[in-house]
């Protein structure tokens, strides 16, 4: 209980900052930000006792994280009755994404969680439910437009993290390194790779070989590492911005002969990804609970579902932002992660 009360306080005290933070304009004020935008005519809803419905718009069905997550929403909504909760496959497309958003917002659905596929190419219907009264709360991979929250693992300083870890493997010697980049236009892709080169920038004995998209996926990773030990002779580091592309990776090394002489870091922290660390094929990964990530979603959702006409989220100028904590897991710490929080 003391747990669950911390965490709920920790979340009204970002919402808070994150609210202070947004421009309220009174309704005879122009706000230029905002003059296209429609005002919700929207009243709350007691999230608690009238029939509500949510929708989850991941990037695609299958994906761990998303799954996770989704497993988390579902958990946290378990005790509402009258919470319907459904799912959405995005199909890894945004045109997709864009097509479910505004089926979503014509069904009037309550609030919306979305992992965005393009933050670009989903702004305009984010911002079409916001001003429909319908909230959006987008996880790890955010819209480019303001909207109600974004519930993210730490992105930058996950890659600054990894950064540091592979710089003290190789010590003082010359070091090479590769990336094996998010497809383009991913938010959180972007921001890790940049805390990573950030970071990275400080060790002058270390060298950025060569940086490829790896488009989040195993088989992908596995072809762009292929193409790596093609090119370079001698690979230092390898960090694939998640851990399905870190697995391919190592898949790719290992079928190599090269296994064990190079490290090989992914970020997200999945089932599979502990399991390579624990067999040695994998040399450390930035972990975070999904389940408590999808479930703070699910928390916000209703928060803001109660919120609609209250707090006008349509008239953010800055989307409110909760991180999830992240723990760096390698061989001697991966057994502090426990089988029930392992997703």
């Amino acid at each position: 209980m003391k747990k669950i009360i911390t965490i709920m306080l920790v979340l009204v005290l970002i919402l808070s900052m994150g609210l202070t933070g947004c421009k309220a304009t009174p309704a005879n004020e122009s706000d230029p930000v905002n003059a296209d935008v429609p005002q919700s005519t929207s009243t709350a809803k007691d999230p608690y006792k009238d029939q509500i419905k949510i929708g989850f718009v991941p990037n695609v069905i299958g994906d761990s994280v998303a799954a996770a997550w989704g497993e988390g929403i579902k958990r946290e909504l378990q005790y509402y009755s009258n919470v319907t909760f459904q799912v959405f496959d995005g199909k890894a497309s945004a045109e997709t994404q864009v097509q479910i958003m505004k089926d979503l917002i014509n069904q009037k659905y309550d609030c919306i969680i979305l992992q965005a596929n393009d933050s670009a190419a989903v702004a305009g219907t984010v911002q079409e439910a916001e001003a429909a009264g319908i909230p959006v709360i987008t996880l790890n991979l955010d819209a480019d437009t303001p909207h109600a929250a974004l519930v993210a693992m730490v992105d930058y300083e996950a890659g600054s993290l990894v950064a540091d870890e592979i710089a003290k493997s190789v010590g003082d010697k010359e070091g090479n390194v590769v990336i094996i980049q998010a497809p383009p236009g991913a938010s959180r892709g972007i921001n890790v790779e940049k805390g990573f080169r950030d970071s990275m920038a400080k060790y002058t004995n270390m060298t950025i070989l060569d940086a490829q998209n790896g488009e989040w996926l195993t088989e992908k990773g596995n072809e762009v590492m292929r193409d790596f030990l093609t090119k370079y002779p001698q690979i230092d580091g390898v960090f694939a911005i998640n851990d399905a592309m870190a697995e391919g990776a190592s898949q790719a090394v290992e079928a190599a002969g090269r296994l064990g002489k190079m490290a090989i870091w992914g970020a997200d922290g999945e089932k599979k990804a502990l399991e390579y660390i624990e067999q040695g094929k994998l040399t450390g990964t930035i972990y975070t609970n999904c389940f408590d990530q999808g479930a703070t979603a699910a928390r916000l959702a209703l928060y803001s579902i109660g919120s609609v006409g209250q707090i006008n989220s349509a008239q953010f100028t800055k989307t409110p932002v909760v991180k999830m904590a992240p723990i760096v897991v390698t061989k001697d710490t991966v057994n502090t992660i426990s089988d029930n929080i392992r997703w």
